[in-house]
């Protein structure tokens, strides 16, 4: 007898369906992304920064350093370069110079100026070392031969016979012992200052005393150099910019040693000076150029003064034909407000601080002011047509 089998079914797991947790969750994370979302757009569409710029309202002083060429296209100076002129001149020369004393007191011969007066009808010839007596009694005698004119008057100059204070006389008369008395009556000298000299401190030669002589004569040659080629500069298109005197080729001596007992002495000078000119109005352009760094990317108004252009001659270099120079120019420098001139991009995401910073490496910036909006609002936003810049008092 077959078995009977029972049926059995398996009963099927049922399906669950999502927690209400999850559903909460996305429910969230989406609003919040919302919220953020919109807060973004809402801080893109309603922030802005208005930077509003003072500009500097007394003169920009600037210097700096240019460079003077005679072939300005082939120099290679870091300096702004321009054409110009060097000139080269040498200079030889001699000259007298005192000795510091140092107490010692000589007797000398005083000196003096006479006017040798003539009465009669002809010439009268007087040879040097001719006496001439001093009312007073002190002879003197005539240092150079003199041709006195008929009727006429010659001024010349005289020395004492003796050596020493009694020398030194005040003005006075003089006969001529060498001509008849009756000649003494007609030709005969007269002095308006007094003699002078009899004595003298005198000192020994040293090394200062040979300096300063240096000095003084080189000195006295530049500005000769100077003056004549002012004199021969025309108009006011060119100027002078400098002269020195070259470290090469100087060469100094003297008729003494150091050490000698002497009142002077004498110096012979050889040197080389050197001048450079340029033209004024290059040399405005690049003042101008300079003073225009003082505002972004070199956009702005200037309104440049001439009259305080300055100009120093620092260093000169002979064989290369170019020099150095300082200038100083002032001005007023003022933002073109008709021109975009500042980059926009650079101030996303600055702080007040942060502005405030950046604008004060501008010389043509006196003061700026920052207004974020909305309240919330604390740095510059990233689009541009949200970021205002406007001058202060511009038209």
């Amino acid at each position: 007898m077959a078995k009977k089998t029972k049926d059995f079914i398996e009963p099927v797991q049922p399906i669950d369906s999502p927690p209400q947790k999850t559903y909460q969750r996305i429910a969230v994370v989406f609003i919040a992304a919302a919220v953020v979302l919109i807060v973004g757009v809402a801080y893109l569409v309603l922030a802005k920064a208005v930077i509003t710029l003072a500009p500097a309202d007394e003169p920009i002083n600037k210097s700096f350093a240019l460079t003077v060429a005679e072939n300005p296209v082939s120099n290679t100076s870091t300096n702004p370069v321009i054409g110009g002129k060097i000139y080269l001149e040498k200079v030889t020369g001699e000259a007298k110079y005192p000795v510091s004393d140092d107490g010692q007191v000589v007797e000398e011969q005083a000196e003096g100026e006479v006017i040798i007066y003539n009465k009669r009808s002809g010439a009268q010839t007087l040879v040097a070392t001719t006496r001439l007596l001093a009312k007073e009694n002190v002879l003197f005698r005539l240092q150079d031969k003199v041709v006195v004119p008929a009727n006429g008057s010659i001024k010349a100059k005289i020395y004492a016979d003796k050596a020493g204070k009694s020398g030194e006389i005040k003005a006075t008369t003089f006969t001529i012992p060498g001509l008849s008395p009756e000649l003494q009556k007609l030709v005969y000298a007269e002095s308006s200052a007094p003699t002078a000299g009899g004595e003298k401190k005198i000192g020994s030669l040293n090394q200062t005393d040979i300096d300063k002589a240096m000095a003084d004569f080189k000195q006295n040659n530049l500005e000769k150099i100077v003056a004549k080629l002012t004199t021969e500069m025309t108009g006011d298109d060119w100027v002078l910019i400098g002269a020195k005197i070259a470290e090469e080729g100087q060469n100094f001596s003297y008729d003494k040693k150091i050490g000698d007992q002497t009142t002077e002495f004498t110096l012979n000078g050889e040197m080389t000076v050197a001048a450079v000119t340029a033209e004024k109005a290059q040399i405005l352009d690049q003042a101008k150029t300079k003073l225009l760094e003082t505002v972004v990317n070199g956009q702005g108004i200037i309104n440049l003064d001439p009259n305080s252009l300055k100009y120093e001659l620092t260093e000169i270099n002979p064989e290369k034909k170019e020099a150095t120079a300082a200038i100083a120019i002032s001005g007023m420098v003022n933002f073109d407000p008709t021109k975009d001139i500042f980059d926009k991009n650079i101030l996303v995401g600055f702080t007040e601080d942060d502005l405030k910073l950046y604008f004060s490496q501008f010389e043509a910036v006196k003061n700026v002011r920052v207004e974020f909006s909305p309240f919330w609002v604390k740095k510059v936003p990233i689009l541009k047509d949200h970021i205002v810049i406007q001058i202060q008092n511009a038209q």
